[in-house]
């Protein structure tokens, strides 16, 4: 199974990614769980993610073009051999955050990014779980965490991608919604039970 986090950042898609592994793993086994992220997810990848994080004033398209060639590096070297060996890969971002970020984000043209994104996988998520949060105060934690790299607006329009494209495939995607806004641990706590309930009914 290949289970996928999206969200915006300070959403909390990570933390719940954590959960679900843990709370997998003590079911089936640790050795039979892959938490991995994108951007990263490899040694390489992880050393350009920190490169690409630290970039002042880098091109979108360049931009998009990293994460294209990062996926393709850890699709090949982690995903896709996990997957054949029947383990349950959990993805904290995959290729919908493309779209949203430098598709709806960015304005790159989305038909461009989906071309990209079948070049490089030609697997795709079982469930993907989105964690709609408030988006001011998830924009206030992202930026106490240093993620202070775009403006609110810009967050508006990524989570509106995230829509849009439930919309377009509504039968992979689970939204998942802070019923209080809090992000304090009942929060959490709720949101991890509410994802349990979804793959219970898988």
């Amino acid at each position: 199974m290949f289970i996928t986090f999206e969200g915006i950042d300070g959403s909390g898609k990570t933390t719940q990614s954590r959960l679900l592994s843990e709370y997998l793993s003590e079911m089936y086994g640790i050795n039979n769980v892959v938490l991995t992220r994108e951007p990263g997810g490899t040694l390489f990848n992880e050393s350009v993610r920190d490169l690409l994080f630290q970039a002042q004033g880098l091109d979108n398209l360049s931009e998009l073009l990293f994460f294209i060639a990062m996926r393709r590096e850890h699709f090949v070297k982690v995903i896709k051999p996990s997957l054949m060996e029947k383990k349950i890969v959990i993805c904290d971002r995959f290729i919908d955050s493309t779209v949203a970020y430098q598709g709806y984000g960015q304005g790159i043209d989305c038909g461009l990014i989906n071309q990209l994104n079948d070049l490089v996988v030609d697997v795709y998520p079982d469930i993907t779980f989105i964690i709609d949060v408030d988006i001011n105060k998830s924009f206030s934690r992202s930026c106490k965490n240093g993620y202070e790299f775009a403006d609110l607006e810009f967050y508006y329009r990524v989570m509106d991608g995230f829509y849009n494209i439930v919309k377009k495939n509504p039968y992979r995607y689970h939204i998942i919604t802070d019923k209080n806004n809090t992000y304090n641990i009942d929060s959490i706590n709720f949101i991890h039970l509410k994802i349990i309930e979804v793959l219970q009914m898988v």
